[in-house]
């Protein structure tokens, strides 16, 4: 693996650079309440495009994510299964995941569903390392992701796609958008289905996946009010193995719906009212051991007012307050509760700008039915030295409420604390026209964490983890040639020293991107050191290759080729109770495109 890493490295360091500069300035929306422009974050942002999106040309979100960002991840199997998200070095609901803009992650065990995300539907995604507590709230202890299905063109089209591959996977998908000066909207439906393959190694029995979906969005201005509303609603079944190794599957339903305004009030304000809900909902459709179904449904509801005062010549701020109410209908295992959760938060966010420096200062305050007020907080300091380096540094504070199936579920526990972070970041970057070097060093500690204390049958707050480490990025520009390279290098460990869970230590991603006369070729590698897993079970280190090819038939079509994992490489990245959870091996898959652009 060292000689692969040197390998790469020497190549991509001797690729020639050149761009046009790019002029539109890129906004992002995780660091802020409100869009702000990526020159003034101060933290670690990746964003991947719609462009890079369809170059990699996965059917898989958790592959993007783990391929192209070096994103830990654990799956027990193919399409649809359970998957898990590490960022960070933190545990999966460590991580809080957003739908565009509105929180996707359930008030029950484990992380948001991100399996249920087709990406043919993803315009863009942005990725925020670190503790972000103090601007979206509960959760968010490792980073946050936005996912966002809205149109980033400011163009009127309509496509059409059919896709093809390994395990007898189809998928047939229509959008269409519309824009001009005062309003636009967009339409999305897809019907995806896959037969699956044998995800336990110990069995030979199929885990198939099928999923239907449709949303859109409508923008209309008018004077000083602008009005946005989305939707997504995803639902599906997914097959799985049971811990007898028995077939079984179980329907899920996902869903978010927004309804945004804003309004340019006396110069230079703007009020923003946010009202959004979510749903994630599954049904198991087997009999558990007492003759009950069981069901575990999440129903988040969402209230926001903003007061924002734009950058002037030194200084922007904004004030706001928020009110989150969860309802949890929860079955499982013989283990029943209704609850209702409530949040409310006060938060501001100030930006100091200081010659050629900006200093951000952000505070929140969450009073949670249960545990009172908890305040988390970010000081982020910005320094630019010339046109080219920057130097960041950022620290903060992060927080985990217990979600209701820890508080009521089974091994619950009413007197469990939150989950407290303490991060730090510092980066130095190099950017110019056509490339981005960054060197970035973080380190996290997390107390109070909670587990399972199997002696007692039940959750406590009897650990803590620290993690310290090294990223690496690497991005540039040609004429014919784009690529991104990312290094990490962190120690994810708890209070005895242990590394943690489906954590590795050293991870590396690289992709290539090269024009030719007959299409764009792209190029994706990812690996990652070895791991263990529940029962002290070793994950061995891996490395994948995955090649992807965009043909361009003519102004309206295209057809793209994707061979995964081209060496047929087996490995692990979960076991379960019945053993060791296979992921795809060599597969072909297949996508055209049709699209008309007004």
């Amino acid at each position: 693996m060292k000689h692969l890493y040197l390998f790469i490295l020497s190549c991509l360091v001797a690729l020639p650079l050149y761009a046009e500069k790019e002029e539109v300035e890129e906004i992002v929306s995780v660091v802020s309440s409100v869009p702000q422009k990526m020159a003034e974050t101060n933290t670690t942002i990746d964003v991947i495009e719609k462009e890079d999106l369809k170059k990699l040309a996965s059917t898989n979100l958790t592959s993007i994510l783990s391929g192209y960002l070096g994103i830990d991840a654990s799956s027990n199997g193919g399409l649809g299964q359970n998957t898990s998200l590490f960022l960070r070095g933190s545990n999966s609901n460590h991580t809080l995941v957003k739908v565009n803009g509105v929180k996707i992650n359930p008030s029950t065990a484990g992380g948001a569903s991100v399996s249920n995300i087709d990406p043919s539907l993803i315009s863009r995604i942005e990725v925020g390392s670190g503790p972000y507590s103090s601007i979206h709230g509960s959760e968010a202890i490792g980073g946050v992701i936005n996912i966002s299905t809205l149109p980033q063109e400011k163009d009127s089209s309509m496509q059409l796609s059919v896709s093809g591959g390994a395990d007898n996977y189809r998928k047939e998908s229509f959008q269409k958008n519309w824009h001009n000066k005062s309003d636009s909207y967009n339409v999305f439906l897809l019907k995806a289905k896959s037969e699956g393959f044998p995800s336990l190694i110990a069995s030979s029995i199929d885990s198939g996946f099928d999923n239907k979906s449709l949303g859109g969005s409508y923008t209309l201005k008018k004077s000083r009010i602008q009005t946005d509303v989305s939707t997504w609603i995803s639902k599906g079944r997914t097959e799985y193995l049971d811990f007898q190794s028995n077939p079984s599957s179980q329907d899920y339903e996902n869903s978010i719906h927004s309804l945004n305004f804003k309004f340019k009030h006396k110069e230079p304000y703007l009020l923003y009212l946010n009202l959004a809900t979510s749903k994630d909902l599954i049904n198991q459709n087997q009999f558990n051991y007492i003759n009950q179904r069981d069901t575990t449904e999440t129903d988040n509801q969402n209230v926001q007012f903003m007061v924002y005062s734009p950058s002037s010549k030194d200084f922007s701020y904004l004030v706001g307050y928020e009110q989150e109410k969860q309802k949890v209908n929860y079955s499982s295992f013989g283990t029943r509760f209704r609850k209702e959760i409530k949040t409310t938060s006060f938060f501001i966010e100030n930006t100091i700008l200081l010659n050629k420096s900006a200093v951000g200062i952000n505070v929140r305050f969450s009073d949670h039915d249960s545990y009172g007020i908890n305040k988390s907080w970010n000081i982020g300091y910005k320094r630019a030295f010339n046109q080219e380096w920057v130097f960041r540094f950022n620290s903060g504070s992060a927080f985990r409420s217990p979600n209701s199936s820890e508080l009521y579920g089974y091994g619950s526990n009413l007197g469990l604390k939150p989950e407290i972070s303490l991060g730090q970041e510092v980066a130095l970057e190099k950017i110019t026209d056509d490339s981005l070097i960054s060197l970035v060093a973080f380190n996290n500690q997390i107390k109070d964490l909670i587990n399972f204390d199997f002696d007692e049958n039940v959750l406590k707050n009897i650990s803590q983890s620290t993690n310290r480490g090294l990223e690496v990025r690497y991005i540039w520009k040609n004429k014919t040639i784009n690529g991104r390279f990312l290094l990490r290098y962190q120690n994810p460990k708890d209070n005895l020293g242990l590394q943690l869970l489906r954590r590795s230590k050293k991870s590396l991603s690289a992709n290539i991107y090269r024009d030719f006369s007959l299409g764009t070729l792209n190029l994706n590698l990812s690996a990652f050191g070895k791991k263990r897993d529940f029962g002290n079970l070793p994950l061995p280190k891996y490395h994948l290759f995955n090649l992807s090819f965009i043909r361009q038939i003519s102004n309206q079509m295209d057809i793209t080729i994707r061979l995964e994992n081209i060496f047929d490489k087996e490995y692990f990245t979960a076991s379960g109770y019945n053993g060791y959870y296979r992921n795809q091996g060599r597969s072909l898959w297949l996508n055209a495109t049709y699209e008309i652009r007004e």
